[in-house]
């Protein structure tokens, strides 16, 4: 198999695009596989284009089918906002456009107000809907275990690889 290495090039508008160089690497290869593509799937009440993969939107606010407005409280990034393009890169200003939005929507006060928005609320939604679910200090707890694995390897950390052996660390 023969690669070519590319180099990210942004473009005027702030995007990222691969370029080709002229350096190749040739791999003695038994097998290859093909993967191409990726296509997003539509959400329960979320608006999608069907056509494109992706969540109706205009710069991360996602837009109402048939108004074309905003709909109060959805935003939508990365490819599922855009299509499968770009590289990890191209999802940082593609993220800070959606961010954008909604500090602009927070400003005017066009955002979601519901009626158990207190912390106990939420943890209290969370746990119905998904009631194996990791909270902060669960998260902190596997930091703080994925640091101290790795260093005993001398790296800075060996990340848990599988929701089960997460859950098995935190010995739930």
């Amino acid at each position: 198999m023969r690669l070519v290495r590319n180099t990210l090039v942004a473009s005027d508008a702030g995007s990222l695009s691969a370029r080709a160089t002229d350096q190749f690497e040739e791999i003695d290869v038994g097998l290859v596989f093909r993967s191409v593509g990726y296509r997003g799937v539509p959400l329960p009440d979320v608006p999608f284009n069907d056509r494109w993969g992706v969540i109706l939107n205009q710069a991360g606010r996602v837009l109402d089918p048939e108004t074309k407005q905003p709909r109060v409280g959805l935003y939508t990034s990365g490819w599922i906002k855009r299509g499968p393009s770009g590289v990890v890169g191209t999802n940082k200003p593609d993220s800070v456009e959606t961010v954008t939005c909604m500090v602009e929507d927070l400003r005017v006060d066009k955002i979601l107000q519901p009626a158990n928005a207190d912390a106990a609320g939420i943890e209290q939604l969370v746990r119905e809907r998904k009631p194996d679910y990791f909270s902060y200090t669960d998260w902190k707890q596997l930091d703080q275990l994925e640091q101290e694995r790795g260093k005993a390897l001398g790296r800075p950390r060996l990340k848990f690889t599988s929701v089960e052996e997460m859950k098995q660390a935190l010995g739930k």
